[in-house]
């Protein structure tokens, strides 16, 4: 399968600390990707130069197998093909309906076509009882799982997770890990982040870590595989 996107000796420094090192990596489609690594060892830092979010020191990559070196040019790329979500997403004051539709009203997308697919990719993610409910009503997981579909709808190429199911409890943690499984069934690329390598649950491609800077690939047949 043929990379639609690669990094290649990526590097990024922070108060003259180095965060990463000579990062290469490559992603395909249809690809489900744990990031695993200590605190700090700079897995949210990565996600966020992927999501063409922050520019790295130095850095190659390639998109569709054409190598770009231009920042602006990449960055504009990347943020059209990817959807990066924080660990705590911001969602707006208004009902679970008009939250998912948000995206796709700004794409100028007809209100018939909106609540078509919203209705579809809330049925989907279990959560269609919540279309109404107001954005504050919600818990911390259900925010976290209606932020997931608010980019789902806009059919991004590759989602980035930070931590998505980090402090939730176990049925809200079960929820949001099925989700995830659905993006990937879905065909949307997923890399989710995480300190802690026990995701059994999810129908992972790769398994990643970050270690001091630099990148170890991983069996995914180590990851505990017990219900947790």
């Amino acid at each position: 399968m043929t990379p639609w996107l690669r990094v290649k000796a990526t590097c990024f420094s922070r108060n003259k600390r180095e965060i990463l090192k000579n990062i290469s990596v490559e992603f395909s489609e249809g690809e489900l990707i744990l990031l695993t690594g200590h605190n700090g060892s700079g897995k949210t830092t990565l996600l966020r130069i992927i999501a063409g979010l922050l520019k790295p020191d130095q850095g190659l990559f390639e998109l569709n197998g054409g190598p770009w070196s231009n920042w602006r040019f990449i960055r504009n790329s990347l943020r059209q093909n990817t959807c990066y979500l924080h660990q705590q997403p911001y969602l707006f004051d208004c009902s679970v309906f008009n939250n998912v539709a948000y995206g796709l009203r700004r794409q100028g997308v007809g209100q018939q076509e909106i609540t078509s697919r919203v209705t579809a990719a809330l049925e989907a993610a279990s959560l269609d009882h919540l279309q109404r409910r107001h954005s504050r009503e919600l818990s911390g997981g259900e925010q976290q799982r209606v932020a997931m579909v608010r980019a789902w709808v806009l059919t991004p190429r590759l989602m980035l997770l930070d931590e998505p199911v980090a402090n939730m409890d176990k049925q809200a943690r079960r929820l949001c890990l099925s989700l995830i499984n659905q993006l990937y069934k879905d065909k949307v690329s997923v890399i989710l982040t995480s300190h802690d390598p026990q995701q059994g649950e999810l129908q992972l491609t790769r398994h990643l870590h970050l270690y001091q800077g630099s990148m170890e690939p991983k069996p995914i047949d180590t990851l505990d595989k017990r219900d947790t």
